[in-house]
């Protein structure tokens, strides 16, 4: 019988949809905006907020503050937005191929978690969908206090699964969040590239995934010869 390995995914962009979240959030911004110079249209937050995707400031984690802050809005009003954004108003949607992605990868025999920066509501929406149901594992940033790209919060299912980083490859959008604290710690990293992180380019040859996808049945087919070429190695 061959070893375990495992596969622990990201949530937005990769699992589910956030795109109807963000249109809501910043229609939300926009509207608190309004009266507070330089009052930018949802449009230019929207704007704003894909040029903060292709080139994330490595200096501020927040994609939300490096968009207000580009658009001239000030550190106070910045701040307090950042607080009262209904981030999570608008339930995720899983993609079409999630669920069938993870269903085969289940039947060849991986262990499946869900390791992503979100809030706990995202529970009830992995719930809702089917998701968690197949998985082995769910870590979500804010009910666990840690958050990519920490070690730390890579290593609570490597410790919960017990199985060497080897074994285990991470799926995610973004070159700096999810591909290299994943192979700083020895994960597989693989790159779904959709979503608004599509265009980020990678900054250093830490963040090139060792395999770059444009779906979710090619992460599966991928990770499944993956396995073969582990299981057949020395």
């Amino acid at each position: 019988m061959s070893a375990a390995a495992g596969v622990l995914f990201d949530v937005g962009y990769c699992l589910m949809d956030e795109a109807p979240r963000l249109d809501h959030a910043l229609g939300w911004l926009a509207r608190a905006l309004a009266s507070v110079p330089p009052s930018p249209s949802a449009t230019e937050l929207h704007d704003a907020y894909l040029a903060a995707c292709r080139r994330p400031d490595p200096g501020e984690p927040s994609l939300l503050v490096q968009m207000l802050r580009s658009l001239g809005v000030s550190i106070e009003a910045t701040r307090e937005l950042r607080r009262a954004v209904p981030w999570d108003a608008v339930p995720l949607v899983a993609y079409v191929d999630a669920v069938p992605a993870l269903r085969d990868l289940r039947t060849a025999g991986f262990r499946l978690g869900i390791l992503a920066n979100q809030p706990r509501s995202a529970r009830a929406d992995l719930d809702h969908t089917g998701i968690s149901a197949l998985c082995d594992g769910v870590w979500l940033s804010e009910a666990v206090g840690l958050a990519k790209p920490d070690p730390a919060f890579f290593r609570l299912a490597l410790e919960d699964w017990g199985l060497a980083p080897g074994r285990v490859a991470y799926v995610g959008d973004r070159p700096d969040n999810d591909v290299a604290p994943a192979r700083a710690l020895g994960l597989t990293a693989v790159r779904l590239c959709r979503g608004p992180h599509a265009e980020q380019a990678p900054r250093t040859e830490s963040e090139r995934a060792d395999f770059e996808v444009k779906d979710l049945a090619e992460v599966a087919r991928r990770l499944v010869a993956w396995r073969r070429a582990l299981e057949d190695s020395p």
